[in-house]
């Protein structure tokens, strides 16, 4: 585990009412996720088998900052990784049938994530009302876990003194 990482965790177990918002935005987070995942677990299902190209490639399974902040927030831990695999390679979590992690625990550009011929097959799926409220659960998770960072940050600037990291 990095020292950021165990920095962000450290500072929100030992100034837990502090990061209070943040934990609040990252559960409401988590649970939109979870929400959304079983729907688009059945468009990937349909058409990530058939793919003859892994979009689901290394470099994109590094947890960036807000990732990291979204599971200490939750008491999570960021999963390890070989860090000398080549970023072209499959990504380390891919199995046989997919993802192994929970649609919650993986970086968040793996939630988001949809090549064209997902996106196509999403969007005939759907009636237009049904992938409208799809779409805004999309959106309401990118403005909770900006809300998290935000959160995440004031908390912070007020434990250190207004000093930045």
């Amino acid at each position: 585990m990095g020292t950021a990482t165990k920095s962000i965790q450290h500072l929100i177990a030992t100034h837990g009412t502090a990061f209070a918002d943040t934990r609040r935005s990252a559960a409401e987070a988590m649970e939109l996720i979870e929400a959304i995942s079983p729907d688009i677990e059945r468009h990937t299902a349909a058409i990530c088998i058939y793919c003859t190209g892994v979009c689901c490639i290394d470099r994109h399974s590094h947890y960036d900052l807000s990732d990291r902040i979204f599971l200490a927030a939750l008491g999570l831990a960021v999963p390890e990784y070989a860090s000398k695999t080549e970023e072209t390679a499959p990504c380390r979590f891919l199995g046989n049938c997919g993802c192994t992690l929970r649609r919650s625990l993986r970086p968040y550009r793996c939630t988001w994530f949809f090549c064209a011929p997902l996106l196509d097959h999403i969007v005939a799926q759907y009636a237009p009302s049904a992938y409208r409220r799809f779409m805004r659960t999309l959106q309401a998770i990118t403005e909770t876990r900006t809300r998290m960072i935000c959160d995440f940050e004031e908390a912070e600037a007020k434990i250190r003194g207004g000093r930045r990291r």
